[in-house]
Order: structure tokens, then C-alpha cells, then sequence
């Protein structure tokens, strides 16, 4: 499984295209962060003047972390070039001239599918926090600029990973049965739609706490507003027992 691991990443790695995603999301995160405490700092200096004070780390971080949340939208798409990348001319070719490497590896040896689709899920996670990892120092300032507490950052962290390990799956599940073109748009729709549909306060989703519970922006807004309820828990262990209900299904389908 570790060898898969590294030879998808290695593919991620070697795309020039992946690699300047992954650098223009960075400088995204780095500007927006600075950008909006600026901002937020000077609305504070006026609401000062008339007695309203604002706590500008608290919405800088909340802005921030939705951001970063957003940007898990893109693992879908991963998911699903996972799947198809190797049956691509090109990566034929390139795995003919690394022949002896880990491509020779694994076309000598068999592996079980839970291997296989476990390396290529823990690959996709991967590379979709990437760029984020690097985002890690921006986070040391919230002692400086009076952003959230440790407790809500590591809750913001498990919604954004469990979120992005489901997400993952379904963009590799939808691609199993479907075109690229075709698994995209289906994973695409699905992941906005149990995100944002339960956000529209019109029935049945404001009378059903299910959707609720499917949106992992409910939950960081639940924990960004320090929101008492148990929202995230249920999101999360929601998600954890979804992933796996699908993840055998979908072993069986890789056979």
C-alpha cells in the first residue's frame, strides 16, 4: 500500500499543473489571511470610535477555515483522476521508463483491492492537505491577533479531514461507474449539494436534522460561533461510518 501511496504522489508531484494549483493556493490562503485581518482591524478601529469593538482574530480565522474548507472541494476531482490516471497513455509511458521503481513493484506483485483503494484514498488525502499543511505558522498568530482557541481549531480540523476522507471516497466511488467527465460532474453536484442545501432556510431541510448533520459547513459554523450544541460530533461520526459502509463496497467494485 505504502508503494502505491508513493507512486500517486509522485504522479501529483511531477504535474506541472498540480503543482501550480497547489502553489496558487497557497499564496490564495497567505494573502486572503493578512488581507482580512487588515480589513477587519480597520472596521474595529472605527467600531471602537462609537463604542462597538469586534474581536478581528476571531472573524479572520473564521473566514480562513471556511476558505480552507472550500478548498476541499477539489479532492472529489483528485478522487476520481486517481482512478482513471492509470489507465491514461501517459502515464503508461512514464511508468515504463521508471520500470524500476515502484511501478515494477507493483505490476510483479498482487495486491488485495482494500490495499489498493486505501493507497489511493490516503494518496488523494494527502495531496489535498499539501497545501494546506503549509498554512500551519499562519495559525501561531492567532496568540498575537486574538483568533480562536486551541479546542476549536483541532474540532475545525477533524470536520475538514473526516470531510475531505469522505469526499475523497465519493469521487473515487463515482468514478469506478462512471467517465471521467461524467464522475466529475456527479461528485461535483453531490458534495455542494449536502453542503449548501441544508444552509437554504426553505422545508424540508430546515425540518430535518439530517441535513444538518450531512453538511460539514453546518458543523464549522456551529464551532466558529462557539455554538453549543453537539453538531460536529454528529457530523463527523456520520461521515466515519458512511466511509466505512462504502469503503467495502467499493473494493469489492475494484475487483
Amino acid at each position: 500500500m505504502l508503494a502505491i501511496i508513493l507512486k500517486d504522489l509522485r504522479l501529483y508531484t511531477n504535474s506541472r499543473k498540480y503543482r501550480i494549483i497547489q502553489f496558487i493556493i497557497l499564496a490564495a490562503l497567505t494573502l486572503l489571511f493578512f488581507g482580512a485581518a487588515i480589513e477587519f482591524y480597520a472596521q474595529g478601529i472605527d467600531k471602537q470610535q462609537v463604542g462597538n469593538a469586534i474581536d478581528v482574530g476571531k472573524q479572520t480565522y473564521t473566514l480562513f477555515i471556511i476558505c480552507i474548507f472550500i478548498l476541499q472541494f477539489l479532492t472529489p476531482r483528485h478522487g476520481v483522476e486517481a482512478v482513471y490516471m492509470e489507465r491514461s497513455l501517459t502515464f503508461l509511458r512514464d511508468n515504463q521508463r521508471e520500470h524500476s521503481g515502484n511501478g515494477a513493484i507493483l505490476a510483479l506483485t498482487p495486491l488485495p483491492n482494500w490495499k489498493m483503494l486505501g493507497g489511493k484514498l490516503a494518496a488523494v488525502v494527502i495531496w489535498a492537505f499539501w497545501g494546506v499543511w503549509f498554512t500551519i505558522p499562519l495559525f501561531a498568530l492567532s496568540s498575537y491577533v486574538g483568533g480562536l482557541v486551541i479546542s476549536q481549531l483541532v474540532k475545525c480540523g477533524m470536520v475538514i479531514l473526516v470531510s475531505c476522507i469522505f469526499f475523497a471516497l465519493v469521487g473515487i466511488g463515482v468514478a469506478l461507474w462512471n467517465s471521467p467527465t461524467r464522475a466529475k460532474g456527479i461528485s461535483y453536484g453531490f458534495v455542494l449539494a449536502i453542503t449548501f442545501l441544508p444552509l437554504i432556510p426553505i422545508s424540508p431541510f430546515t425540518d430535518i436534522p439530517m441535513f444538518d448533520m450531512l453538511s460539514p459547513l453546518c458543523a464549522l459554523l456551529s464551532i466558529l460561533q462557539s455554538d453549543a450544541t453537539y453538531l460536529w460530533i454528529q457530523n463527523v461520526s456520520l461521515f466515519c461510518v458512511l466511509c466505512l459502509v462504502i469503503f467495502p463496497v467499493l473494493c469489492r467494485r475494484m475487483s
